[in-house]
């Protein structure tokens, strides 16, 4: 938590999938298994594989390395 939002950084083994593009992408599923917070989410990782989905959720990505800033 950082100013009112909540935020995530998502690399390679995070959710114990050491497989190439295991935890590091923002899917559906992985965001399923993250902390719950109500309010805005950043979140940082290699890819976002969410679509629409990612906004209703309040989520602005950043795409690591090139976004590393809060």
């Amino acid at each position: 938590m950082h100013e009112g939002r909540a935020i995530y950084l998502l690399y390679n083994g995070i959710l114990k999938d050491k497989s190439v593009g295991g935890g590091n992408v923002l899917t559906g599923p992985v965001f399923d298994v993250l902390p719950r917070f109500d309010g805005p989410k950043v979140i940082y990782a290699a890819a976002n594989r969410m679509g629409g989905r990612a906004a209703r959720e309040g989520i602005t990505f950043k795409q690591t390395p090139y976004a590393l800033e809060i």
